[in-house]
């Protein structure tokens, strides 16, 4: 009787975990995520140019991969918030692998519900040019610039973000379980986004990717905005940021700053994120992966603070050059030498 019964929960439970990772998406959308991806027969040329493109993707990320097991690298964290994050998935899951949230904002419109069906095959391949346009923009400097990012995802047959973040997700390995529509209820204002449900076969785990464009002008952040409350209740989180542009540095952006930094233990950005000093080395442990010599004055951007204390722990840590690059260090030289990765550890 009783090896009976354990036959019985054996098959109770494996019939629960086929449910559970069960995708609840249609074969034409499965079918359609194949196709944004270039992982079909049917457009050669796409699929020949997403092979080139993610291939030095993949290698880039084997390599973030390969050097954070060398560093007392232990991202804790179970959400994770890219702000300006553009479509840059590859970067945020290769420095928080394990995360069970990922949350992004930009600039770029949601673009969900996707109208793909509806196209016809000119319009079509005018999307999947886009796709794979972006694709090579991040594999040639691993970031992407917004100028870029606006010329392919305001086309209208492209219509916004969602099938270039599928794709992506697609070429990582990761199963699209679902997508819904999401919205931040603002003072005026709607933030649109959606979130994509994933299961990573590997990992053996759902987790979600969430997308909203917004756009900050300088006095969000306050309670009863919308997004104070929604920052708010996400509890503890970590924070990936690059190529940010020093949206963050001086006190423009201070209210929204402080909300993301209120429950904020673990954080990964370049120079271009949030100032050092913000993190006083009293209450954080501070590395610096690769090296720092110069912040960089971009055309149109915050004029970045002078940070003496990046230079201080750059000569302190005296770290090898990076075998990738990392923000903005790749404008002036054209390679890795002042690429650097900032680690902030809350104690």
């Amino acid at each position: 009787m009783i090896p009976k019964l354990s036959f019985l929960l054996f098959c109770f439970l494996v019939h629960c975990q086929i449910v559970e990772n069960k995708q609840t998406v249609s074969p034409f959308e499965q079918n359609l995520y194949q196709e944004w991806a270039g992982f079909t027969d049917a457009d050669p040329i796409h699929q020949r140019e997403m092979d080139l493109s993610w291939n030095k993707l993949i290698q880039t990320r084997d390599t973030i991969t390969a050097y954070l097991k060398t560093k007392d690298y232990h991202p804790k964290v179970k959400t994770v918030v890219y702000p300006f994050s553009g479509i840059d998935v590859l970067n945020l899951f290769s420095f928080f692998p394990n995360c069970d949230r990922y949350i992004l904002f930009g600039l770029e419109d949601p673009g969900f519900p996707n109208k793909y069906g509806e196209l016809s095959e000119k319009e079509k391949s005018i999307v999947k040019a886009g796709i794979r346009s972006l694709s090579d923009h991040l594999a040639g400097r691993n970031y992407f610039t917004y100028r870029k990012m606006k010329e392919e995802t305001k086309k209208k047959e492209l219509n916004g973000a969602y099938p270039v973040f599928v794709a992506f997700l697609k070429r990582m390995g990761k199963e699209i379980v679902d997508s819904n529509e999401e919205t931040i209820q603002g003072k005026g204002i709607v933030y649109k986004g959606f979130t994509i449900h994933l299961y990573d076969s590997i990992l053996k785990k759902k987790e979600s990717l969430t997308y909203f464009k917004i756009f900050l002008i300088g006095n969000e952040g306050i309670e009863g905005d919308g997004l104070y409350e929604y920052f708010s209740n996400l509890g503890e989180i970590g924070i990936f940021t690059k190529s940010a542009e020093y949206l963050f540095h001086g006190e423009k952006r201070k209210s929204f700053r402080d909300l993301l930094l209120k429950n904020v233990s673990f954080i990964v950005q370049d120079d271009s994120g949030f100032p050092i000093r913000l993190f006083p080395e009293d209450s954080w442990k501070r590395s610096m992966y690769g090296r720092y010599e110069r912040s960089w004055n971009l055309s149109g951007a915050v004029v970045p603070e002078d940070q003496p204390e990046l230079k201080t722990l750059s000569q302190k840590t005296n770290d090898s050059i990076l075998p990738f690059p990392f923000g903005y260090g790749y404008l002036g030289t054209k390679d890795n030498r002042q690429s650097a990765v900032l680690v902030f550890e809350k104690k």
